[in-house]
């Protein structure tokens, strides 16, 4: 009987059944399935199928009348067996029954999962041997085969064998990935022959077949539905599969990272990008160490992961798209650990940081992570180089006008600078690029602010005065006024009865010293004022709209300002200003204030010049 499955058999008994299975002669039972109708035998179904044995010793099992049943030229009562809903449908049903009548099966990779469903369902343990060779022969052998199959052939019939398949195949992959991973030795990205033409692979020169091998599968996988891509990398990154010590000295990941992520998956492919970069992320983080260094790779990895994990986050999606939602979400997490991982590490970097293409807030993200660890050292070599490293990134983020005046603030302020050259350059370069930033002016004072002139080498500081902007700021002009004081105080007296200037440019220094500490100290209040005010008119914008929804017959509270004696002499101070500028002239004394002094005072409190009465209610007059 074995050899008779091997092929068709041209007589006795195996030929007679081949011939009333296509005819459908002597049928003694019809199974229907899916709106169709096989007309069958009992004998050979008994014979292959556990289904049918376990049927008919079924006490309720019974024939139709002959009548209810189409004449077939005999009196034999034919039977009807309902299989709805059978795994495999029709197709796999057919594939079945032609085994139980010694067809041998016409298996291929489109319909072995529908035959071995409905061979499961029917308890066909001889055929589910056999589609099991033919699947470890055709789809299980090698890891394209499982990918080929998962990725084309595969629909998922909600049975066993579903499961079956899908969980060697994934088998299969996860091995093959963990092989290449070990196989590989070094990475670097594909070079190009003299005689490329772009879109043939085949004239690429292989730097090397491992790394061929793995950049591949790594597509390949990625490029799967994302229930099979998920379940792969994921077996992967549990796997605690790390790369070879050869490799994780690596000088080249960057450029094979991009060749990978860009080429290789190509820029459409944005699902498949997301999974290669979302695994090695993964696992280069799981792999690393629990103790300084944090880094034993190469900061190469660590840092163009971040760099590609950035740019896909930023990728715009629509909110129907909940995968892709679902991705970045875990892109994000992905974000978050490279971010701590490299800014706790900023001074084991075997590379300049600078290169990479990375976002404001996430240096600024990175740099909050260094400084969590303690206070710097501003003798240390590192820092100084952090801060070198910092200031390369602001003069590209101006050059771009990629960045916002808060961020640039808090870069600059992270770290101590032995000089300010780069920062005044980046500062000048971002007013220039960023015209809505170089008309505001608290946004410039907040920028300058930053710059010291005692620390710009002569000749940046000799660009520097010749800047309007920068010099017509309060702590700069101080700066030159005390220097000029302290240049006017080494000139020696006039001889002879001739008049000497000094005491006199000596005053006029004094004064505009202390115009300029108290123009600052009334910008301050200014903007206090400001800031205030502003508070008490939301506050009455809320008592105007709760008035209005309240009911008619309620009466509303108003506030009423009375201006107190404090006011007063606010006032007359502002009345008397000339006479007291005039009156600093006279005064032998430069003032020493500084800008760091002027923000110590007191600020003028809203409280100091209006004071609250206690909210009455206004008496309701009767409209005529």
């Amino acid at each position: 009987m074995a050899k008779a499955r091997e092929g068709s058999v041209a007589g006795g008994f195996g030929g007679w059944l081949q011939r009333v299975r296509r005819s459908g002669e002597h049928s003694d039972v019809t199974v229907e399935v899916d709106g169709r109708e096989l007309h069958l035998h009992l004998l050979p179904l008994l014979n292959a199928s556990a289904y049918f044995r376990n049927l008919t010793a079924d006490p309720n099992w019974s024939c139709t009348s002959s009548a209810a049943c189409p004449d077939d030229g005999g009196d034999v009562p034919r039977r009807v067996v309902s299989l709805s809903g059978l795994p495999g449908g029709a197709e796999g049903l057919e594939g079945a029954v032609d085994y139980c009548y010694l067809i041998k099966p016409s298996y291929t990779v489109q319909n072995i999962a529908r035959i071995r469903a409905a061979a499961e369902y029917l308890g066909m343990a001889d055929m589910m041997d056999s589609t099991k060779k033919f699947l470890y022969t055709n789809v299980f052998a090698h890891w394209r085969a499982s990918v080929a199959y998962l990725q084309h052939e595969h629909a998922r019939l909600n049975a066993p064998v579903d499961e079956y398949i899908e969980t060697r195949c994934l088998k299969v992959i996860v091995a093959a990935l963990a092989r290449a991973f070990g196989e590989t030795k070094y990475l670097s990205a594909p070079m190009l022959t003299p005689g490329h033409v772009v879109g043939k692979r085949e004239e690429l020169l292989q730097s090397s077949a491992p790394c061929e091998a793995l950049a591949e599968i790594l597509v390949r996988v990625a490029s799967l539905p994302d229930m099979y891509a998920g379940e792969a990398l994921d077996a992967l990154v549990e796997a605690d599969v790390n790369l070879s010590v050869n490799c994780r000295q690596g000088r080249s990941v960057r450029s094979w990272l991009a060749s990978l992520v860009d080429d290789e998956c190509m820029s459409s492919n944005i699902r498949a990008r997301c999974w290669v970069v979302l695994c090695l992320a993964r696992m280069v983080a799981r792999g690393a160490p629990k103790c300084r260094p944090w880094l034993e790779l190469s900061s190469q990895y660590w840092c163009s992961l971040l760099e590609h994990v950035e740019r896909l986050v930023n990728v715009p999606v629509t909110d129907d798209d909940v995968d892709q939602l679902d991705m970045q979400m875990r892109l994000v997490d992905v974000k978050r650990i490279l971010e701590r991982r490299i800014g706790g590490s900023l001074d084991e970097l075997d590379e300049d940081l600078h290169s990479y293409e990375l976002e404001p807030d996430t240096l600024l993200t990175m740099v909050g992570y260094y400084l969590e660890q303690g206070p710097l050292d501003e003798k240390s070599e590192s820092v100084a180089e952090i801060a070198g490293e910092v200031d390369k990134f602001l003069w590209t983020y101006a050059e771009t006008g990629s960045i916002r005046v808060d961020t640039f603030v808090s870069l600059c302020t992270a770290f101590p600078r032995q000089s300010h050259d780069s920062m005044f350059r980046a500062i000048e370069k971002l007013l220039t690029t960023r015209p809505d930033i170089a008309t505001s002016q608290a946004d410039k004072q907040r920028l300058w602010r930053l710059v010291d002139p005692a620390r710009l080498s002569p000749a940046v500081h000799e660009r520097a005065l010749n800047n309007p902007g920068f010099l017509s700021q309060p702590h700069v002009l101080e700066t030159v006024l005390q220097q000029h004081s302290e240049e006017l105080a080494k000139v020696p007296d006039a001889v002879d009865s001739a008049p000497s200037m000094r005491p006199i440019m000596q005053k006029v220094i004094n004064a505009s010293l202390k115009l300029l500490e108290e123009n600052s100290r009334r910008s301050q209040e200014i903007a206090e004022l400001q800031h205030q005010y502003s508070a008490l008119q939301l506050l009455g914008e809320k008592m105007l709209r709760s008035c209005e929804n309240s009911a008619a017959s309620t009466p509303c509270w108003e506030s009423s300002l009375t201006i107190t004696h404090r006011s007063s002499s606010l006032m007359h101070e502002t009345q008397t200003e000339t006479e007291t500028e005039g009156s600093e002239l006279d005064s032998e004394t430069p003032s020493v204030a500084t800008v760091s002094s002027i923000a110590d005072q007191p600020r003028l409190d809203l409280r100091d010049i209006y004071s609250l009465e206690t909210f009455r209610k206004p008496h309701l007059k009767s409209v005529d």
